[in-house]
């Protein structure tokens, strides 16, 4: 794998998303290793638990702005539609996933993070949508915002005003636990959703406990070829415009 880092101890996967020098940003490639490696996970018996979390400076600092201003519209719109079926692939796993967030989680990095079943974050993280300041949509995931965070709240988020420390987070409902180190903090919880017994119990009692888990239980696992039905086209995001992007959510972090 060429953007993710993976490493195992026990029943627990430890999967890092790792182009650290991007900030974690999420390419195509990204979005369609992930897809395949967390399907893979939950394939293999051994793995009862996964812990998402990001190399370098933080967690994950939203979409590629660079590589989004190089694809043409239909380009832009098959990378939403697959980023959208990555979140509800990680809704619908059977296995547990507990995003451990450090230093930022900025728009969809935002909305990867809340499609997780579990949140921990760091007291320091930054959170925020930027994505309607700088005239783009909001992130793709919204869902597990809304969820989350009920609809209220989730409006004001997606308006991009405000940006979120961990405490305001947990106070949000965006995020489940406070520390000090996040990774830490996910393993420990990690290893207690393993300890608990098999099937069904731990794998499918407890997952379909999800709001709206049985609405998108018939969805299919994400298509990396990019074939399905793509979401209302975004407005053209011109180099320009992703330089301002990238700069914009610098100043956030």
């Amino acid at each position: 794998m060429e953007t993710l880092a993976l490493e195992t101890a026990g029943p627990v996967a430890r999967l890092s998303l790792d182009r650290p020098d991007q900030r974690n940003a999420m390419s195509a490639l990204l979005v369609a290793e992930l897809g395949e490696c967390l399907q893979q996970l939950e394939g293999d018996p051994q793995i009862r638990t996964i812990v998402l979390s990001g190399s370098g400076r933080g967690f994950c600092a939203g979409s590629d702005l660079s590589e989004l201003a190089a694809m043409d519209a239909a380009g832009r719109e098959a990378f939403e539609a697959e980023s959208g079926r990555l979140a509800r692939l990680i809704w619908n796993l059977e296995t547990p996933v507990i995003a451990a967030v450090t230093g930022f989680a900025i728009g969809g990095g935002f909305t990867l993070a809340t499609s997780c079943d579990i949140v921990v974050t760091a007291p320091d993280a930054k959170w925020s949508l930027p994505e309607v300041p700088i005239g783009l949509f909001p992130a793709w995931g919204i869902d597990s915002v809304v969820l989350r965070a009920g609809q209220a709240r989730a409006r004001r988020l997606c308006w991009g005003i405000d940006i979120l420390d961990g405490q305001q987070a947990i106070e949000a409902g965006l995020a489940d636990e406070l520390a000090d180190d996040p990774i830490a903090a996910a393993h420990e919880l990690a290893q207690k959703l393993a300890a608990l017994p098999p099937n069904p119990p731990q794998r499918s009692s407890a997952t379909s406990l999800r709001p709206g888990r049985r609405r998108q239980a018939t969805l299919r696992p994400i298509a990396i070829s990019c074939n399905a039905a793509t979401p209302p086209k975004p407005p053209p995001a011109s180099s320009a415009t992703a330089r301002a992007g990238s700069h914009a959510a610098d100043q956030r972090m």
